[in-house]
Order: C-alpha cells, then structure tokens, then sequence
C-alpha cells in the first residue's frame, strides 16, 4: 500500500493506493484501495507500522487508521489543543513518540487501543522530527540537542 496525504485545500484527504495500480488511476479508482476526506497531515509525515498509520494534524488531533481497509481505528486529541505539532511521529520498541513545537513528548503504545504511556519535556521549543539510533531517542530543541536513551 502506498499512501498519500495532502492537507492543502479543504478536502485534505488521505489517499492508499494498491502498489499494482497502473496509468490514470483517477478515472477507474480501481487502483485506490480507500480515501478519507478532511485527515491527510501538513508538515509531518505520516507513521505506518504494524498494519496501522497513524496521522497526526498541526493541532494535535492523532487519528490512527487501519492500511487494509481505512477503517478509524481511534482519534484522540494530545495535550489541551494549545499547542502545534510539526514534528513527524517515530517509533521504536513497540513505543510511538510524538513531540509538540512547546517540546512535551508524548510516547503511547503502537496498537489499536489509545494508551498514553509516558509525557516528558524539554523544556523549550522543538519543530524537528526527532530521531531514533541504537535505542537513543534524539531530539532537537531551540538550543539543545538532547538524548534520550538507557544506559
């Protein structure tokens, strides 16, 4: 499945497409498995992992859909709705991480079900995507560059 997400316009629709679709899929459809109108993200990137993506909007609103059907699995606002998200999801250890621009980070387990496992902070403001390598979670604030790992 290749998926497509667009938040230009007032549909900001997202797009799965069947990786054998071929020529002018606009007319036939049959090569668009399914479409949701009025969810596709802006700036951040889209997470796909185990069978679900989730999308998360600039005000926080995460909708996490299932990639064989379309199929809404949840949709939970993170935070009181005050702050942007730029940032793109990661993932790592079974662990969804999702940073606002004021730096709280909010890790939730992958899955179908909703579950806020832990929110941290940096402390200042963060627009980068953060980054993960050999168990370390890299994020880039305003002024620093921190790191997030066991020892």
């Amino acid at each position: 499945m290749i998926v497509i997400t667009n938040a230009h316009g007032q549909q900001r629709p997202i797009y799965a497409i069947r990786t054998d679709a071929a020529g002018d899929i606009t007319e036939s459809k049959t090569g668009i498995a399914w479409t949701v109108d009025r969810s596709g993200t802006y700036m951040q990137t889209p997470l796909l992992a185990d069978g679900l993506g989730y999308f998360c909007l600039d005000n926080g609103v995460l909708s996490v859909y299932r990639l064989t059907s379309g199929e809404r699995v949840y949709q939970q606002r993170l935070g009181d709705g005050k702050s942007g998200f730029t940032s793109s999801p990661v993932a790592a250890g079974n662990r969804l991480y999702l940073t606002s621009e004021e730096g709280r980070t909010y890790v939730l387990a992958l899955g179908a079900e909703y579950k806020v496992l832990a929110e941290n902070e940096v402390g200042e403001t963060v627009m980068a995507t953060p980054a993960i390598s050999d168990g370390v979670l890299y994020v880039r604030g305003r002024k620093h560059l921190f790191a997030v790992g066991t020892k």
